[in-house]
């Protein structure tokens, strides 16, 4: 049987319709987003069963968020596989104060769209605990309660202004009775959506693709495929 070169190609075929594609997945990265799934919720879940079976297998770190490594005799297995994502996930995941003993003040994402360390890398050199946890820095024993935040030496004039930009930044946040908690911010709801983490781990290209006119309601699909193979 004569073997002919593919008309189009199959990473085009695998985009997104919206980008010129057939809406067609590709397993690799479906198997990602299935796997990122499971970190979410060990994030996200508190009591799940099979959440305490894994702590219980290979203990906590970071506060809780995550299980420590798996090594050893438990190096093999399905939660050593779901680790590999662990860290693509946490990029799209922030941290939501409530008791904030769980969140770290300076190096977790929770105030914003990054770290403060990140953002306030002359002010977090300057402080007097970078390893602070979030109801560290906060005094409930100020009027209705305020942050009390700590560091090595007095400001120069030139600094107070960025300690004026980090209390902007903390004015809407303050501590509650509440666990802490991560929502998931690649997607509107806060909940992780495997549609959403597929849609992030196949970023699009930034070629425009006239969907509208090949992908007509009233036309039938075998001449809109026509129509797509053609382009």
């Amino acid at each position: 049987m004569e073997r002919k070169a593919h008309l189009v190609n199959w990473e085009v075929v695998c985009g997104d319709k919206v980008n010129g594609g057939l809406g067609i997945r590709k397993l690799t990265l479906m198997n990602k987003a299935l796997l990122g799934k499971w970190v979410w919720r060990f994030a996200y879940d508190k009591e799940a069963l099979w959440k305490q079976v894994l702590v219980a297998k290979h203990g906590l770190e970071n506060h809780g968020w995550r299980t420590k490594k798996v090594v050893g005799a438990c190096g093999v297995g399905v939660w050593k596989e779901i680790l590999k994502e662990a860290d693509r996930c946490w990029d799209k995941m922030v941290f939501k104060v409530g008791k904030g003993n769980r969140i770290k003040f300076w190096t977790d994402v929770w105030c914003g769209d990054s770290a403060l360390s990140q953002r306030f890398q002359e002010l977090y050199i300057l402080a007097a605990n970078r390893n602070a946890l979030v109801e560290d820095l906060w005094d409930q024993n100020v009027g209705e309660g305020g942050w009390n935040l700590r560091f090595i030496r007095d400001f120069n004039d030139w600094e107070v202004e960025m300690v004026g930009e980090l209390l902007q930044a903390l004015r809407d946040f303050r501590i509650i009775w509440e666990d802490d908690s991560v929502f998931w911010k690649g997607g509107g709801s806060g909940q992780f959506r495997v549609k959403d983490a597929y849609s992030w781990l196949d970023r699009p290209t930034d070629v425009i693709f006239p969907k509208n006119k090949i992908w007509m309601e009233r036309v039938p699909t075998k001449i809109s495929f026509f129509a797509w193979e053609a382009t």
